[in-house]
């Protein structure tokens, strides 16, 4: 269900309630609406759904043949390389692109985290470096509502917790939405 959109309502906006009986049509009335819109939502999400099921066989199929054209021109560059690139260049500018190697920024990959971390850990003390490993700490603020006892009175900490009005109408199932338009 799509959450309300927050804004002032004007007195021009509002309908007068002015007993049970009008109460409890409104709130059949916003369930009726809320039931609305779920279907179009759901109508949407589906239009969307089968739009990326559409795109996404395309792509593959596209990609499949950038793959292919790729790998053969790679291939024949690699093969011809010292023909087809000017002397003391990495790559060739044609009208229609461009082709050649390049080299690009070191990287690293950890495994076995805790394995090397150790091993920085002894290998930073010995040799008194202190840029090998970081820590990082951040605010847990579960364990902050978990003890708010402990820690309200320090700056900066504020818990928030407002009393909200709900309305809360039946829910009608969706395959059921044409009955509903036709009682009301």
């Amino acid at each position: 269900m799509a959450k309300p959109t927050n804004r002032r309502v004007k007195s021009d906006d509002m309908l007068s309630v002015s007993s049970s009986d009008e109460l409890e049509q409104t709130i059949f009335r916003i369930g009726q609406l809320q039931t609305m819109l779920d279907i179009a939502t759901a109508q949407t999400n589906q239009a969307i759904e089968d739009a990326k099921t559409s795109l996404k066989e395309q792509a593959t199929a596209i990609n499949n043949e950038i793959k292919v054209l790729s790998k053969s021109a790679q291939i024949f560059f690699s093969a011809n390389q010292q023909d087809i690139v000017p002397a003391g260049k990495k790559s060739r500018i044609y009208t229609v692109g461009e082709i050649g190697t390049r080299t690009p920024p070191l990287s690293v990959t950890v495994k076995n985290g805790q394995d090397v971390i150790d091993a920085l850990a002894k290998l930073q003390e010995q040799l008194k470096l202190t840029d090998l490993l970081s820590v990082k700490t951040s605010v847990n603020k579960t364990g902050l509502i978990k003890h708010r006892e402990q820690v309200k009175d320090i700056a900066g900490i504020t818990f928030n917790q407002k009393e909200q009005f709900f309305i809360k109408p039946v829910h009608v199932p969706v395959d059921h939405l044409s009955d509903v338009e036709e009682s009301a």
